[in-house]
């Protein structure tokens, strides 16, 4: 009860801070502003046996203008990572490809960001958002998957569909999905409010993608409780390290993702970087305030 009291606070007052403060908390869980410094910290994890998804932050794009800069810089993004060498895909948000004012002209980036990051050998995973797109976002995973081998999708275990969602991909044999708890607020009748009805969601798809025969699952969380039932899962069902990997953001949880590196666990570090970061910040923050606390914890247990 303490721990929320003040980490809704941190979240209040984080708007009315100065931004070089706010960077302060920030600069772990973002890798700067440029294309340069997100790849010199995959460079990092990489040396760790870490390996990175690159996002160029931004959602919400109101135009072709913004669309087609994010575009280029993904591009760029794709081939410079292919130029080093570095065990690193992409994560892409559909709204800062157009999804919300041009559905079609926002498949046609997707397509060629996929074939992109295919020629370069790359993964490029679509990120989900709010609940208002979670059916065009999977649709156009579908479409892009069908030409394109090296896609994936996001479930959100809150989301009351997911379960629908997975039974439905896995029956299509498209299932290479990231499991994430979701972190949009969203209505009683969408989503699962209280939190152990998310754990309990996120345990059950989980098992379901496992018992599915998913050909890929990422593991998205820091939840110690439900990667302990993930570890205990994986080894029950003898999965091979091809079929799965952990995955956490920037900068949270390093004890435990050094553990699980040293357990010889896969694991894949999620990298945002860009000139958004401020609103990406405050954000996350409002929409978790659970994350206010891995700051406070962070900034007063550095290694």
């Amino acid at each position: 009860m303490v721990h929320s009291l003040v980490n809704n606070a941190v979240v209040r007052v984080l708007p009315l801070v100065p931004k070089p403060i706010v960077w302060r908390f920030s600069r772990r869980y973002i890798a700067g502003t440029s294309l340069d410094s997100a790849l010199d910290e995959v460079e990092r994890l990489n040396a760790g046996g870490i390996s990175a998804t690159v996002d160029v932050l931004g959602e919400n794009s109101r135009g072709a203008d913004q669309v087609a800069q994010a575009r280029d810089l993904y591009l760029q993004a794709i081939e410079d990572i292919a130029a080093r060498g570095l065990d690193a895909g992409i994560s892409v948000k559909l709204s800062e490809m157009g999804l919300r004012f041009d559905r079609e002209g926002c498949q046609r980036v997707i397509d060629r960001l996929a074939a992109a990051a295919e020629a370069g050998g790359l993964f490029l995973s679509i990120d989900m958002e709010d609940s208002s797109i979670t059916q065009a976002t999977l649709d156009v995973y579908r479409a892009v998957r069908q030409r394109h081998h090296a896609v994936g999708a996001v479930i959100q275990a809150y989301l009351r569909r997911s379960e629908q969602d997975v039974a439905a991909l896995l029956a299509e044999g498209v299932a290479h999905v990231r499991l994430c708890k979701g972190i949009y607020r969203e209505p009683p009748g969408l989503a699962f409010q209280e939190p152990e009805e998310i754990n309990d969601s996120f345990r059950a798809l989980l098992e379901q993608l496992v018992n599915g025969g998913a050909e890929h699952v990422a593991i998205a969380t820091h939840d110690p409780a439900l990667v302990a039932h993930a570890e205990a899962l994986l080894k029950e069902r003898n999965i091979p390290r091809e079929r799965y990997e952990f995955q956490m953001l920037l900068g949270v949880a390093e004890g435990m993702r050094a553990r699980l590196v040293a357990a010889g666990h896969p694991l894949r570090v999620y990298v945002p970087f860009g000139e958004s970061w401020l609103a990406y910040s405050l954000r996350r923050l409002k929409e978790n305030p659970q994350i206010a606390g891995h700051i406070i914890q962070n900034l007063f247990n550095r290694r």
